[in-house]
């Protein structure tokens, strides 16, 4: 259940979704969404259905029994993230000076952070 209520979270935040446009989707209340969220209850399996259907993110995923990431759509593109991309995609969109650091010459500076990173391991 933990797991399910931080990928819940997660994932209904990255789809800038409130608790209650989920509770109307999936048929409940928002203060049920609430409950999901804190592990206090859970959903029935027809609910979770219905929220990773919602969401786009596999059902195994949002129920901590597979470790990929959200799937991502645009348009016609399907992007799978891993656990370990989503962590540090949350890093720069919490840090905007790094977020506005990214913006300028992309491609280059990414491959310069990964190659510090694999440096530190």
């Amino acid at each position: 259940m933990e797991v399910f209520r931080r990928r819940l979270r997660e994932a209904r935040e990255l789809r800038e979704v409130s608790q209650k446009r989920i509770g109307e989707v999936i048929g409940t209340s928002r203060s049920a969404v609430c409950y999901y969220e804190s592990g206090r209850s859970m959903p029935d399996m027809e609910q979770i259905e219905k929220i990773a259907e919602f969401l786009q993110v596999d059902i195994l995923w949002l129920l901590g029994k597979e470790h990929t990431g959200l799937v991502h759509r645009e348009g016609n593109r399907m992007i799978n993230l891993s656990e370990e991309d989503w962590k540090i995609l949350r890093a720069i969109h919490s840090n905007p000076d790094l977020f506005n650091y990214l913006l300028d010459h992309t491609e280059e500076r990414i491959a310069k952070i990964s190659r510090m990173i694999r440096h530190q391991d």
